[in-house]
């Protein structure tokens, strides 16, 4: 199953992205004890406390048989880093991205993903919780996904996808569920749209589950795919290569930093707005980091590359985000000016 755009299932879009591909994919409908699932949730509904805010604009490049097509300003998202309203104990890190289908000729595909990681006293990851959903599409081409909008449109059912998962020491587990809502979402209404996924979270007779534990899990980490990749980025800082494993959907994943170059100046330019207004943005000392992540299920390989601050406060910042999930679509994701943290090192 392929998904439109988010992408990056992140502390980045590609995040997202990687992480989506397995959403569906339950080992049967037995149901795993209810009090780890339940503990996670209250986890997940800690009221937040972020220290990094981060808002994107999204560019995306489509191919239409010889050539590439360009449009800005068709969707957008944050990132979000901090902890638990005083619990400095539990990280969170909360990311949402998505099109918008006013500016994207009505395409509505979008995801959000929350995790949660309960830390030892000696500062490691003891356990971790994720909670993600999207607006989900089988379409391998713009047609398709647009047939498949026309009928969710006509019957009135909008398809969506939901995972809860939680990885402790030696064992983890996932409960997921696909179902349909009469209201088609669109990113901006997140608040609403997680008050309906919940319910099918812990209602739905759909729900699946999957489990791993012992030899298989062959991981020693608890923290997911995006603490995985916070931590890479701060090792790109410092130019170290290096590997992470995680677990997503009770699946054993990689995400390796395989390199990292200077960047000594970046120019941005896309458009905004109706009618379109230019942002023209500098930006000074980046690192480019370059990214895969390994399913080591089923084999598949992904890429993306992060473009990260160095100096003062855009150190560690993700500037733009470049991701393709497919040869005929690509996605670009630039953080907004003005920001705290962009008007110090960012020339207008």
């Amino acid at each position: 199953m392929r998904k439109f755009g988010l992408v990056a299932d992140l502390l980045l879009m590609a995040v997202l992205a990687t992480s989506w591909q397995t959403l569906s994919a339950g080992d049967g409908a037995a149901l795993v004890p209810a009090s780890p699932i339940v503990e996670a949730l209250d986890w997940l509904r800690s009221a937040p406390d972020f220290d990094a805010q981060y808002d994107y604009e999204m560019t995306v490049r489509i191919r239409l048989l010889l050539f590439w097509i360009s449009r800005d300003d068709v969707g957008g998202g944050y990132i979000r880093i901090g902890q638990a309203a005083g619990d400095p104990q539990t990280e969170i890190i909360k990311l949402l991205f998505g099109s918008d289908p006013a500016r994207a000729h009505g395409i509505n595909r979008w995801g959000a993903g929350t995790e949660v990681a309960k830390l030892a006293a000696n500062g490691s990851v003891a356990s971790s919780a994720f909670l993600g959903f999207m607006k989900s599409s089988q379409g391998e081409s713009v047609g398709a996904m647009r047939q498949e909008l026309s009928k969710e449109k006509a019957q009135g059912k909008h398809r969506f996808e939901a995972i809860i998962s939680r990885v402790d020491a030696g064992h983890a587990l996932a409960v997921t569920v696909p179902f349909y809502s009469d209201k088609d979402f669109e990113f901006r209404d997140f608040d609403p749209a997680e008050t309906v996924v919940l319910d099918h979270l812990q209602q739905s007779e759909d729900r699946k589950t999957r489990t791993l534990s012992g030899p298989a899990m062959s991981c020693d980490r608890s923290g997911g795919f995006l603490s995985a990749v916070r931590e890479l980025c701060n090792k790109a800082l410092a130019g170290n290569a290096a590997s992470l494993c995680y677990i997503y959907s009770a699946r054993l994943y990689t995400v390796t930093l395989e390199g990292t170059r200077p960047v000594p100046e970046k120019s941005i330019e896309y458009g905004v707005g109706a009618p379109k207004q230019s942002i023209h943005l500098t930006y000074r000392n980046l690192k480019e980091a370059r990214f895969q992540v390994d399913n080591h299920s089923t084999g598949a390989r992904t890429n993306f590359s992060v473009l990260l601050g160095t100096d003062q406060k855009l150190r560690g910042a993700p500037i733009q985000i470049n991701y393709q999930p497919n040869w005929w679509f690509q996605v670009t994701l630039n953080v907004k000016p003005p920001t705290t943290a962009t008007k110090a090192a960012a020339a207008h």
